[in-house]
């Protein structure tokens, strides 16, 4: 026989399991309540606007593509990319938007102007050369026009705001292969892993082949990380014999 405290616990769980079936979701309460009526759909939450900063950018990047879309060639785009009213524009200097030789089936792409002579432009020089590209005779684009001042990165908005530039840039210089030095460069495939994730890994902007590899400055800083971008160089070398 089953005793009589077991017996009113099976009894108690039996109907505990009913109500639950039944659609009883909370305790008696003390106000009635009429549980055939349907229930009432709370209200959704509506997102607060995007505070005021966050719209400069966007702002910024429709001005800038009015006048890259007007740019009918590179050196139109020059010009334009100089009237662009930007904290970054050094007014009385070209911006280097997309500088060397404009017309090679190969182009880098940076995050910025490297000072010649300097140790990140050297080695990127040399690591040109070290897969057969004249540094002379191969494209450069960087994603800002001017470099900025001391070491800091660039800033999502700051790249924002020139992003229609470089985008049209491409599309007139129409290169067949490219090569991301850096983070930023390799973002403009759509991707918006780290760099250690991205390298060695070939990307695209549009139709175009990307390879990203890191940046000359960071190998200055990681030069452990010289032998995978040694290999990554080799990748885009054997790509280059394809074209």
């Amino acid at each position: 026989m089953t005793p009589v405290g077991q017996s009113q616990t099976i009894e108690a769980a039996s109907a505990l399991n009913w109500l639950v079936a039944a659609g009883a979701d909370v305790l008696v309460t003390e106000a009635p309540r009429n549980w055939l009526l349907e229930p009432v759909a709370r209200p959704v939450a509506t997102p607060r606007p995007a505070v005021a900063a966050a719209v400069k950018p966007a702002i910024a990047a429709g001005a800038a593509g009015s006048l890259a879309e007007a740019a009918m060639d590179l050196v139109a785009l020059t010009a334009a990319v100089a009237e662009f009213s930007h904290p970054l524009r050094r007014a009385g200097t070209v911006p280097q938007l997309w500088t060397r030789k404009a017309d090679t089936p190969v182009a880098i792409l940076c995050d910025q102007p490297e000072r010649a002579g300097s140790d990140a432009a050297t080695l990127r020089d040399r690591m040109l050369t070290a897969i057969g590209l004249a540094p002379a005779d191969t494209a450069i684009g960087n994603l800002l026009p001017w470099p900025l001042t001391g070491s800091r990165a660039p800033r999502a908005d700051e790249i924002t705001s020139f992003a229609p530039f470089i985008a049209r840039a491409i599309g007139l210089a129409r290169p067949r292969l490219i090569l991301a030095f850096g983070q930023h460069a390799a973002a403009l495939s759509g991707e918006d892993r780290g760099i250690a994730s991205l390298r060695g890994k070939w990307l695209a902007i549009g139709e175009i082949p990307m390879l990203a590899t890191f940046h000359p400055r960071q190998l200055l800083n990681q030069p452990e990380l010289k032998r995978l971008a040694w290999a990554d160089l080799q990748a885009f070398a054997t790509r280059i014999t394809s074209l």
